[in-house]
């Protein structure tokens, strides 16, 4: 099987923009060179090495399957980035609750963003019609949610 890599560029790219990532931060996460990076996301880079796919892959929390996976055999890939409906995923994060909010900036500036398919779970909670305030209540559903999917 060969590579195809203007594929796996796109591919990277299209994550990387639905978490709203910059090149560089994304460089930064994976512990690449942002030029190299760059390269990679325009299909130049012939044979990235399984540690730099690695390295990409914990960054946008996919896996590198998902990475690899052709766009037409993808569905896991589609579901984590939300791309078949990004104006729906648009209005989830206009209206986010305050403290939602704060708990996505943290998340973002301890250099975990987090992703999409969570966004739109967390935004969704609600209990007899209330939901969480608190930056730490948004935190421990975040960590409850993660620790109860990681375990099946």
């Amino acid at each position: 099987m060969t590579l195809d890599v203007a594929a796996l560029g796109a591919k990277i790219t299209r994550f990387r923009d639905v978490r709203g990532m910059s090149l560089s931060a994304l460089a930064e996460a994976a512990e690449l060179a942002k030029s190299y990076l760059a390269k990679l996301e325009k299909g130049e880079v012939e044979n990235p090495g399984l540690r730099t796919l690695s390295g990409i892959a914990r960054a946008l929390d996919v896996t590198v399957a998902d990475l690899l996976a052709p766009a037409e055999s993808a569905p896991r890939a589609e579901r984590k980035t939300m791309l078949a409906d990004t104006a729906a995923f648009g209005r989830i994060l206009k209206d986010l609750p305050e403290g939602l909010k704060d708990f996505l900036k943290a998340m973002e500036a301890d250099g975990r963003p987090v992703p999409p398919d969570m966004i739109r779970a967390l935004a969704s909670v609600q209990y007899r019609g209330k939901r969480p305030h608190s930056l730490d209540d948004w935190r421990f559903l975040y960590d409850a949610i993660r620790r109860s999917v990681s375990r099946s």
